[in-house]
């Protein structure tokens, strides 16, 4: 294909939201919903407005058992107020009077996380695990908090135990397939990913990694079926929509991938990142809206003018339409902001040819 005809590979990684690690909340959020109807930072999407929140086979397990104590009972109502260090305290107190609380000891894990303090949350889980070898939730917790920390060899054991505890552990089955993949295991991380769309088939952020890990591994056809079955599911979630959105378009619908991208851009009062705009961009330019997608970006570039990525998108689509002098001019900007981007080398090539062209 002749070079001005390709939009080439564009580097926007910060749309590759494999996600991050599931803890075992499920009792704790659930409860906060009835209580403050507020859900969960970090779960699954809820569905269109009025249906209940979407919940993971273990957090309705949770969410009917009660607290083992009022006191942790008063430090999950911290908790899921966002009052870490409140609850801390709590539970400090509610385990001096009861070292063997292993839902305490979960808890102060969790608490400690919430303030990113990992040490002490991996002996709190471990102190959990040590009380209850058998309680899922501890294992799940501690080895996503070890992937999460670089022991991803542990963790991943870890995570087998939670599996092997409680075989429906929909948010283990997640870490483990975040585990495998980052390991290289892609097909154990397909497997896994799989088990959490079973397990929990509303949820779209599995579905769409799914999807994503799919597409990597050259399978278009299956990629497509999770993509576009995750899209409805994803309404009023940015990541998850801006992340079907990029996959859609990698995978050959254009069309469904820039409705989902503008759902994207308009999911949230809060201005969309330029990562986002630019992949609009380029599913428009995909889908034969060349005039939108051009102006699009430029608007983006006036918006952020430090953000490389928009000039390099801008280049290749005037080099398109054989707009050879600005197209250059557009190369060589994106050259000198990102001098060590990945596509920085393809980019003096280019440089080279529609200079070449004039």
């Amino acid at each position: 294909m002749t070079l001005w005809l390709a939009l080439g590979p564009v580097s926007l990684s910060s749309l590759r939201f494999m996600g991050a690690s599931r803890r075992s909340l499920g009792w704790l959020f659930a409860w906060a919903l009835g209580a403050c109807g507020a859900g969960a930072a970090g779960g699954p999407s809820t569905a269109a407005s009025g249906e209940a929140p979407l919940e993971f086979e273990d957090e309705a397990d949770a969410r009917r058992s009660a607290p083992s104590s009022e006191a942790v009972a008063r430090a999950e109502a911290l908790l899921a107020q966002g009052h870490a260090e409140d609850a801390i305290d709590v539970l400090r107190r509610a385990l001096a009077a009861d070292s063997r609380d292993a839902r305490a000891q979960l808890d102060l894990g969790i608490a400690h996380e919430m303030l990113e303090q990992g040490e002490p949350a991996e002996r709190a889980y471990r102190a959990a695990l040590e009380i209850e070898p058998e309680f899922p939730e501890a294992p799940n917790n501690l080895g996503a908090l070890l992937r999460d920390s670089d022991r991803g060899a542990e963790g991943t054991a870890l995570l087998r135990r939670a599996i092997a505890a409680r075989p429906g552990l929909a948010s283990a089955h997640l870490n483990l397939a975040f585990a495998l993949e980052e390991a290289g295991d892609l097909e154990g991380a397909v497997a896994s990913y799989r088990r959490v769309t079973e397990l929990s088939p509303r949820d779209p952020s599995s579905r769409a990694n799914l999807g994503m890990l799919l597409l990597e591994q050259g399978q278009q056809a299956q990629a497509l079926i999770e993509l576009r079955r995750a899209l409805p599911l994803a309404s009023g979630s940015r990541a998850d929509l801006a992340q079907i959105g990029t996959g859609l378009r990698r995978a050959g619908d254009p069309d469904l991938a820039v409705r989902a991208l503008r759902e994207a851009v308009s999911a949230e009062d809060s201005p969309a990142p330029p990562g986002l705009r630019a992949e609009l961009c380029l599913g428009e330019f995909a889908a034969g809206q060349r005039s939108e997608a051009e102006a699009h970006v430029r608007a983006l570039i006036v918006d952020v003018p430090d953000y490389a990525v928009a000039h390099w998108v801008l280049a290749n689509m005037l080099a398109a339409r054989r707009a050879f002098p600005e197209a250059a001019a557009e190369y060589q900007t994106f050259v000198r902001m990102a001098p060590e981007a990945p596509e920085a080398a393809e980019a003096r090539r280019r440089l080279a040819f529609v200079r070449a062209q004039r």
